[in-house]
């Protein structure tokens, strides 16, 4: 977190000076109560009316000052969580498949979200707060050592009192506080589940288990936050206890001083108000300090997500397709128990065509995830025009290949910015790309053509439309490597046989087609056919 203080030190300096004259004015506030009960007592009535003229520019002055203390900290605290909350973004996005795969996409959301949320309020703002509360309490204590070094004694024995309760409470709120972020990712990962199920659910009946489920997670959740809850009340319910105390000893220790003439009434009253002072800094850092270090977990995890890495491990030499990618020997497996792939061996040519077969399961999809280095971890070699892709950077790869999936993901945007990606391309280039997809077949029908909106992961349009958008994203590109993983599965047989007529006929491109159900009359063309077994 120190870079994003660092990143935005003007505005930190800012409202630090601006925290520092707000609470300096705050507890001044008791020196010019003393001033106005003593000039009343004296009936100095001149005096009286001056002091009550400077007391109204007084309060101004403090209601200035604290309300741009306030908007500076707003500030800063938005521009630290808008960077930070990028940056973790940026960490997530960049993380290899093999490594982002290993946590599901609602611990991801509940990171950016709930956590952010947590750093937020109890990082952030308790930081800011605990400064301008240090602030007004060192100006509290000059105050009160110039009116009474007696009072100031007792309320100092009162503050180290005070002391002892973030650090015998910190650690135990550290680790709740762990819990419950913990559990906001399990709900949201519940919910989201849930919730992408709602169809399945629907048609099956099974919306009460579905909320039974929903109840049973809600419940979890809200027990988990109040485990930590009851922790920050009994901080503050002794923090409340002390300070009662601490006031009452003033009150009593000053009233004793004005009886035997040592302090007038106007000072007694300043006392009073400057025990409140002081003791209310006290209480609120006793439940800031806790907060802070409670966060200190999620501050890690947040961090891992950011500062991976992972670019610095891998390789960075530029992948090229000039001649040919060759797999030899690959052997890959997701755990220790299962292979999936053994001493598997292919060639691809560039400008050739290739079809690999086999039966569901036997390892078709994950040998091409490994060749366009989605996953690490393979035995063999993979070989771009002779170069091991470890040694490559695996973020280049795909301006060599475009992989299309069977399962296709659209976003909430439009057809037109979902061949895109929000990529400039020519119009000629997107009206080829519409066309070879076969995507012009359906834009008559909708609404405002390319411009219509597909809805939250295409859920406005129906499974071929959805593959054949997904097919111009990746034509428009023009890659030389094109992957169809059965790519035209939701397409009827018709339309399948012409979109991947015409990907054949593309001199341009070298074509690997990834299927368990060929088209008889295609496979002929094809210039070579790898068949692959189960093991």
């Amino acid at each position: 977190m120190k870079r994003y203080w660092k990143n935005n030190r003007l505005i930190l300096a800012a409202a630090l000076v601006l925290s520092v004259i707000s609470s300096a004015l705050t507890a001044g506030i008791s020196v010019l109560l003393r001033e106005v009960v003593d000039a009343a007592a004296a009936k100095q009535a001149a005096v009286f009316g001056k002091l009550c003229i400077f007391t109204v520019i007084y309060i101004l002055l403090i209601c200035g000052t604290s309300f741009f203390s306030s908007v500076t900290a707003k500030f800063l605290t938005g521009r630290i969580i808008r960077e930070y909350r990028r940056d973790v973004f940026r960490g997530i996005m960049g993380r290899r498949p093999s490594r982002y795969y290993q946590e599901n996409t609602a611990d991801y959301i509940s990171a950016l979200t709930n956590d952010m949320k947590l750093i937020e309020e109890n990082y952030i703002i308790a930081l800011l707060n605990s400064f301008e509360l240090i602030v007004m309490l060192a100006a509290t204590l000059v105050i009160l050592v110039l009116l009474s070094p007696l009072v100031t004694a007792l309320l100092m024995a009162t503050f180290l009192l005070m002391l002892l309760i973030p650090s015998l409470i910190g650690r135990y709120l550290e680790k709740r506080q762990t819990q419950v972020s913990r559990q906001m990712a399990v709900f949201t990962e519940k919910l989201k589940d849930l919730l992408s199920g709602y169809e399945i659910l629907k048609s099956y009946s099974r919306t009460e288990d579905a909320n039974d489920c929903f109840q049973i997670e809600n419940e979890t959740e809200t027990r988990v936050k109040f485990r930590a809850a009851r922790l920050f009340a009994l901080n503050e319910g002794i923090s409340d206890t002390l300070s009662v105390l601490s006031v009452a000893v003033v009150l009593f220790t000053s009233a004793w001083l004005v009886l035997i003439g040592r302090i007038s009434t106007g000072t007694l009253l300043a006392l009073v108000q400057l025990s409140s002072t002081f003791t209310a800094p006290i209480i609120m850092l006793m439940q800031n300090l806790p907060k802070v270090r409670s966060v200190k977990s999620v501050i890690a995890r947040l961090n891992d997500y950011a500062d991976s890495g992972e670019a610095e491990q891998a390789g960075q030499g530029i992948p090229t397709f000039e001649h040919e990618v060759e797999l030899k020997h690959i052997s890959f497996s997701y755990d220790e128990n299962t292979p999936v792939l053994s001493d598997v061996s292919m060639r691809f040519e560039k400008g050739k065509k290739y079809a690999v077969m086999g039966p569901s399961g036997c390892g078709k999809s994950t040998l091409l995830k490994l060749m366009t280095g989605c996953f690490e971890g393979y035995g063999g070699s993979i070989l771009y025009d002779g170069r091991e892709l470890n040694t490559l950077n695996p973020d280049r790869i795909a301006g060599i290949a475009s992989l299309i999936h069977q399962n296709v993901y659209l976003f909430n945007w439009s057809v037109r910015e979902n061949i895109l990606l929000h990529e400039d391309f020519s119009v000629q280039e997107l009206e080829e790309a519409v066309k070879k997809s076969g995507v012009s077949g359906f834009l008559s029908e909708k609404e405002n053509g390319l411009d219509y909106m597909a809805g939250e992961n295409g859920s406005l349009l129906s499974g071929g439309q959805r593959q054949r958008i997904a097919l111009a994203r990746a034509l428009i590109r023009r890659t030389p490597l094109v992957i169809l993983d059965e790519g035209t599965s939701a397409l009827d047989r018709e339309t399948a046989h012409e979109i991947e007529s015409r990907l054949l006929e593309d001199e341009e491109i070298t074509l690997i087609t990834i299927t368990h159900n060929p088209d008889p009359e295609l496979i002929t063309r094809y210039d070579r056919v790898y068949q692959m077994g189960m093991g």
